[in-house]
């Protein structure tokens, strides 16, 4: 088999990290449009081991304020993907997003029912159910990343997170495809406040209590099913 995989949104930073750790395939916008069947039927003319599917608009003001625009790209995208990556007897791995769930209660399992807290949250699991009902063989990665830097000068004490930064997201999906896992997957490291997650990067960092009431300040994701499966493969 093609060890080798195709990667949509290879130019973001999460692809950007990942593409180091695996051998793959990051075609363009242009080359690669999930909004277009045509393109991706005609850009699969080679064997790939799977899909990383990575492509989507994921700025929450932007996607808000763009609802069609985000609709047809975060779903119509995923049909599109899923459907033909089926033809070609092909695995996809879609990265979802914590925001599937409302972000009130926090410590959410594989199981919880999902109930998006924004526009995003709610594309990105229509974005899910396209996968699931239009591909035979798929994995569902919910996780959150943050930049390599911090980039305030303050970060919130009272919000927790299963979030890491980028990079090491990236190694945890890179093991994710090596374990040839599938059906839904929460993938993060331990729960902590953003702020406990900003000063692993930057000491200077001030604490800050977010007082804002409509602020998801429970996001983080269960990760023992997760925990296990790396144990169980010696990771």
């Amino acid at each position: 088999m093609n060890e080798k995989y195709l990667i949509t949104g290879g130019s973001g930073k999460l692809g950007t990290h990942l593409k180091e750790l695996l051998s793959c395939e990051t075609p363009t916008h242009q080359q690669f449009d999930i909004t277009d069947p045509i393109k991706i039927r005609n850009y699969f003319n080679q064997d790939y081991k799977a899909v990383i599917h990575l492509a989507a608009i994921s700025d929450q003001q932007y996607a808000a304020n763009h609802q069609e625009e985000s609709y047809i790209v975060n779903v119509l995208g995923c049909r599109n993907l899923a459907k033909i990556a089926n033809e070609k007897n092909l695995k996809i791995i879609y990265i979802s997003t914590d925001y599937v769930f409302p972000g009130t209660k926090g410590n959410y399992s594989e199981t919880d029912l999902p109930s998006p807290a924004n526009w995003y949250g709610y594309t990105k699991l229509a974005g899910e159910w396209e996968i699931r009902l239009n591909s035979q063989n798929w994995c569902i990665i919910r996780t959150s990343f943050r930049p390599l830097k911090w980039s305030f000068p303050t970060a919130f004490t009272n919000v927790f997170t299963s979030a890491d930064y980028v990079d090491v997201i990236a190694n945890e999906i890179f093991l994710c495809s090596k374990m040839n896992i599938e059906g839904i997957i929460h993938i993060g490291t331990q729960k902590k406040s953003f702020y406990d997650l900003a000063i692993k990067k930057n000491k200077k960092i001030e604490p800050e209590l977010c007082t804002l009431p409509d602020f998801q300040k429970n996001r983080d994701l269960c990760i023992e099913k997760w925990d296990k499966l790396k144990e169980m493969h010696g990771f």
